[in-house]
């Protein structure tokens, strides 16, 4: 098909555009991939008809032997062109037979589009402060030839903008965007010149027998550095399950990759010249420590952010998450009272941003303090349709779980949450809702595992040193298990200071705070473990 002799039509409030690959909407203009425009172009023609996917394949790849995963990943993209244009048509696959398309359920007329506007502009990012580090993900490039290669290239870098883009901490430039733009072959500084932004990701894809390695840089403009790379070798068996997985690791990675980078920056700036980004990084970098004393300079500064912009989602997010500290750790002198101001922001960061999904995370964890469970599962919920990348969710989901008694739940969620942000500081909590899962369950050896992995990656938490010895005790490693509530009540009572039980460090109350579990049983389990390994708490 030759799209230069097709002419423009109407696709409901849609204009198509066939010559330039452009569909223009009441709102804004987007340019899609050639193979995408004749396949829209093929099923329109066709009037409301079945077209089967060999006359797809006759029509669009000139008769080439393609895949089927290039012909779903094309209808994949149609029909998120429809989405995001209310539902502006609809592409049915009609199994065994092929693919129809329609608007309203109708077949469809095919009047002439009006002309384009002249000089049109493309639209700037909006909604996204100008503070925001701006970046861009670049065609990944491949072998030229390899059909099935270039549309896995294709749809990684579409998924992995998508799925970036529902970060509110980053300002990502819209694929369409990058393919008005002349980049190719220019270096990453001249591109982030030219582009406007302050990071491109750029990759590789390449095949290696039977397999794929995918290489990724994240490399940032001002000095031409990478802030970050990677590389993802899979088996080419499933192409859908890979580019899930590959596309969920790489989203996990790069913004705590980026912000990284800005907290640095901000580091280095003298005090009197911070603005409310910098206060909110530097804020940031030091919750993310996580020690006492980082925290208390976490609200400080956070605080101070929100006196410049007291509306700002991901702000009031991380300072309902800092009011909770003492409580997760077991020190604080009024629990109630910390967890209704934490409660108090929650729901202000929902309130200024309901399609937030990290702001929703944060209510849902608030919430599940407060023991109202349904609604807190229901929040993780909300914040994973938001943004299914978003692995604090999932991880939350998976400790849910865990106290709810869903062991399988529990564990799939937490590996899911493990995966997508491996170096992430708090996939400690991750590990130790694994092992509440398998301890409850019966797995100790499993369990001992993952609270001591739990341990690895917080060593300073001392709950995660009660629960390896519980596990410890539950398998009969008595010796394992005394050692490790050794360590926990050395780090309790060097975290509770003066003042407290003689007897332990983390006393009962506490630790049932930390562990909301749905069924006395499985709290009894945990006690009369600890009790075995000598805790005195009871």
């Amino acid at each position: 098909m030759q799209l230069a002799h097709q002419a423009a039509f109407s696709l409901g409030a849609l204009e198509v555009r066939p010559p330039t690959c452009e569909i223009v909407s009441p709102t804004g203009r987007e340019v899609v991939q050639p193979r995408v425009m004749q396949v829209l172009v093929a099923l329109v023609r066709a009037e409301g008809a079945v077209v089967s996917r060999d006359d797809l394949i006759e029509r669009c790849w000139g008769g080439r032997v393609v895949g089927d995963d290039a012909i779903t990943l094309v209808m994949m993209k149609l029909r998120r062109l429809a989405s995001r244009n209310e539902a502006a048509f609809v592409v049915e696959t009609i199994p065994r037979v092929g693919y129809r398309l329609t608007v309203n359920g109708r077949g469809l007329s095919q009047a002439p589009a009006a002309p384009p506007a002249p000089n049109a502009v493309e639209p700037p990012i909006a909604g996204v402060a100008a503070a925001r580090p701006r970046l861009v993900v670049l065609e990944f490039t491949h072998q030229p030839g390899d059909e099935e290669q270039a549309w896995f290239a294709e749809a990684l870098a579409d998924e992995l903008t998508a799925g970036l883009s529902k970060s509110p901490l980053l300002a990502v430039m819209p694929r369409q965007a990058l393919v008005m733009s002349d980049v190719v072959g220019h270096p990453p500084g001249a591109i982030c010149a030219r582009l406007g932004v302050d990071y491109v990701l750029d990759g590789k894809v390449r095949s290696l027998g039977g397999a794929v390695r995918v290489s990724v840089d994240l490399i940032q403009g001002s000095d031409e550095t990478s802030a970050w790379s990677a590389k993802y070798d899979r088996p080419m068996t499933d192409l859908f399950s890979m580019l899930n997985e590959i596309t969920t690791s790489i989203i996990g990675t790069v913004e705590p990759a980026v912000l990284e980078r800005e907290e640095t920056r901000a580091m280095r700036m003298p005090e009197h010249s911070l603005e409310f980004w910098r206060l909110f990084v530097r804020g940031r970098r030091h919750f993310w420590r996580s020690t006492a004393s980082d925290v208390r300079k976490a609200e400080s500064l956070l605080e101070q952010a929100l006196l410049l912009e007291p509306d700002d989602v991901s702000a009031l997010s991380i300072l309902a998450h800092c009011k909770l500290f003492e409580v997760w750790v077991g020190t604080s002198e009024d629990p109630t009272a910390a967890v209704a101001e934490a409660h108090r922001i929650a729901l202000k960061a929902v309130s200024v941003g309901g399609s937030d999904a990290f702001a929703h995370y944060t209510l849902g964890v608030v919430l599940s303090m407060q023991g109202r469970q349904a609604a807190a599962t229901a929040e993780q919920r909300r914040a994973l349709e938001l943004n299914p990348y978003l692995a604090a969710a999932s991880g939350e989901m998976g400790r849910l779980l865990a106290f709810e008694g869903d062991s399988e739940g529990a564990i799939a969620y937490s590996e899911r949450a493990i995966a997508a942000s491996p170096n992430d500081p708090h996939s400690w909590l991750w590990f130790r809702s694994k092992a509440i899962a398998r301890f409850i369950a019966g797995d100790h050896d499993n369990a001992a595992r993952d609270a001591a992995d739990a341990c690895a990656r917080g060593p300073e938490r001392f709950p995660l040193h009660f629960l390896l010895a519980a596990c410890y005790s539950a398998g009969g490693r008595m010796g394992e298990a005394r050692n490790a509530l050794e360590d926990g009540e050395r780090l309790a009572r060097s975290r509770a200071g003066p003042g407290r039980s003689n007897e332990t460090g983390y006393p009962l109350e506490a630790l049932k705070i930390g562990h909301p579990f749905a069924h006395d049983e499985h709290l009894d389990l945990l006690i009369n473990s600890l009790q075995k390994a000598g805790w005195q708490g009871v």
